[in-house]
């Protein structure tokens, strides 16, 4: 069933926004019924030509985890960030902060120009994989700042730490992957200096957009 988010509410319908009219234009969706997800709950709905949609029913549906869990994301090239960003929201992400450290590839930054594509990517990833929010896509910080997040427990990816290993996730937490580069010998000791968790994911050295992947399959 297709699902679709919504800001606009007037008595018992949803005002549909142009994006979402040319997409229901695109399925050719008449009769059948689909999904509208309105301050975070979802209802069943019929599309009203030319804007609107009917409420049918209001369901109880929660498909977020209990916790939050913010993901740094290093910039890498972008096809590869475009993934990474789809997965997180796929994998219950609820916030993405874009970070520059050492080995960042700066060249690839431009953030405010793809700023909007970005959102776009997580809006359609929270629609397909039913989340009732769209994770918070963050401005740009540095290393340091995102040492300083204040959240319970922060852990961070590193492929020369051997002898603590990924556990499985279930509170608050920040998550940290390192751009294409790694991170430097100083910023290691920085994030220890932080009390962030410094853990190894497997015996290879994986991608960014693959360690974050593998991050996030340990929250249950």
């Amino acid at each position: 069933m297709y699902k679709f988010f919504c800001e606009s509410k007037e008595n018992d319908y949803f005002i549909l926004d142009e994006e979402t009219q040319k997409h229901l234009k695109v399925i050719r969706i008449k009769e059948q019924n689909f999904l509208i997800n309105y301050n975070n709950d979802f209802y069943l709905c019929n599309f009203v030509f030319p804007n609107k949609a009917v409420i049918k029913e209001k369901l109880d549906i929660n498909n977020e985890l209990d916790f939050e869990i913010i993901v740094a994301l290093p910039f890498i090239k972008q096809n590869h960030f475009e993934i990474a960003l789809q997965k997180c929201v796929e994998l219950g992400a609820t916030q993405i902060i874009p970070f520059v450290s050492k080995y960042t590839d700066k060249s690839n930054i431009n953030f405010e120009t793809k700023k909007n594509r970005y959102q776009k990517i997580i809006l359609e990833a929270s629609q397909q994989s039913f989340r009732n929010k769209i994770p918070k896509l963050e401005n740009v910080l540095n290393y340091e700042e995102i040492l300083n997040i204040n959240i319970k427990n922060k852990i961070l990816a590193y492929e020369n730490k051997k002898d603590n290993k990924l556990k499985v996730i279930k509170e608050d937490t920040l998550l940290i992957v390192g751009p294409e580069g790694g991170f430097s010998n100083e910023e290691i000791e920085k994030a220890i200096d932080k009390n962030v968790s410094i853990v190894s994911l497997t015996k290879t050295i994986l991608r960014t957009e693959t360690a974050i992947i593998y991050m996030l399959s340990k929250i249950i």
